[in-house]
């Protein structure tokens, strides 16, 4: 099997764990929770459980697999990786599982550290697939797959570090002409265990008077170890809109979304006991479609209030001269 095969098998996994619910996925095999987080100490045995639901009107064998994963890119999406050593050899769970249908069972598992484990995260998934684990190089074979991810925190020893390497708006643009205005900051996480920041996001307008706060990590993303994840935040609360919206449309949108000016967005986020970390942006917001009909509207005033002026200017040149008479 091609190297490139088995990394496409993986995306497709990626891809259908990353769509789990705390809930489940809509498919025929309910997995909960989604993530599990556990803590112990070199040495120690921590058996945990989870609830499998076969929504299917059949009984169903599922298998079990489990694999070690780490950060793919900036996006967050986790990348499996099927191995015998780490954290997917630590844990123990049955093989295969037969469910009948609409029954709830809990599973139970078991996660043994070894006594020389080092300190921090480690990361793995159980895995459940109507198709058995091939034997050949570990991997999985592509079918119905569903999965549980393990947020492993070895007690010791842990590094914290890292922080905000870049924040700004998305394209790395400086003017918009609307909201919502789309954030992009990239954290680095240089510990050794995940870091998951907190913190707002904080939007002055020319006058330096509050605008807006808004939550930095909505989602509560996490950052594994060495790794550099890229967060987008929104600030805006309607959705932009089409590519095929009319001029008055703009108009009508800018007017109910109005921010006009210069605006700084200041990013304060904490992580672990006592990480800190700030950044700070500006851009410009000049709404053109509602300023022109503005613009317009004042030209239109200004002139019927001239031609009024020199009409009424008009009327008591003659009323004087008349009188004059």
């Amino acid at each position: 099997m091609s190297l490139s095969h088995i990394a496409h098998k993986r995306t497709i996994v990626s891809i259908i764990l990353s769509l789990c619910a705390s809930i489940g996925i809509a498919s025929a095999l309910t997995i909960s929770p989604a993530r599990l987080e556990v803590a112990a100490d070199p040495g120690e045995t921590v058996t945990k459980n989870f609830l499998l639901i076969n929504e299917q009107d059949a009984d169903q064998v599922y298998y079990t697999s489990v694999e070690n994963f780490e950060a793919q890119g900036e996006t967050g999406t986790p990348n499996f990786i099927p191995s015998k050593e780490g954290l997917a050899s630590w844990v123990t769970v049955q093989d295969k599982v037969t469910i009948k249908r609409g029954e709830r069972v809990e599973i139970p598992f078991t996660v043994s550290v070894p006594q020389g484990a080092d300190a921090g995260g480690h990361f793995a998934a159980i895995f459940l697939s109507t198709v058995p684990p091939s034997t050949a190089g570990g991997d999985v074979a592509v079918g119905a797959k569903v999965g549980m991810l393990i947020l492993l925190k070895v007690n010791g020893e842990l590094k914290e570090g890292g922080g905000v390497l870049s924040f700004g708006l998305k394209d790395d643009v400086s003017f918009v002409t609307k909201l919502p205005v789309q954030f992009v900051y990239r954290f680095n996480n240089s510990g050794n265990d995940r870091s998951n920041p907190k913190g707002e996001i904080v939007i002055r307008n020319t006058l330096g008077i509050k605008t807006d706060v808004i939550d930095a990590n909505p989602q509560s993303g996490n950052i594994l170890p060495g790794s550099t994840r890229r967060f987008e935040v929104r600030w805006g609360e309607e959705e932009p809109l089409p590519s095929s919206a009319l001029f008055f449309d703009h108009v009508g949108y800018e007017a109910r979304n109005f921010a006009l000016g210069l605006y700084s967005a200041k990013i304060d986020v904490k992580f672990g006991t006592t990480g800190q970390s700030v950044s700070k942006a500006y851009f410009f917001v000049f709404p053109w479609h509602l300023m022109l009909v503005v613009i317009v509207g004042l030209a239109l005033l200004l002139a019927i209030f001239r031609t009024l002026i020199k009409r009424y200017n008009r009327w008591i040149i003659q009323q004087a001269q008349m009188h004059s008479k």
